[in-house]
């Protein structure tokens, strides 16, 4: 597998994975109660895994 294959791969992997991240903290927003603050923290756990694997090149 060539270098800009693996990296265009993983840029649209990166991207299914806020969506769905983003989706879940919206939904769980709208939600009440312990369902709802689950969704939200999954969704904000998933969106600094995707923080935390985008910066782990720069240090």
């Amino acid at each position: 597998m060539s270098d800009s294959l693996r990296n265009a791969l993983r840029n649209v992997l990166m991207l299914i994975v806020f969506i769905v991240a983003t989706v879940l903290v919206i939904i769980g927003q709208k939600s009440i109660g312990a369902a709802g603050l689950g969704l939200m923290l999954f969704g904000l756990a998933m969106l600094i895994g995707l923080l935390w694997f985008y910066n782990r090149k720069y240090k």
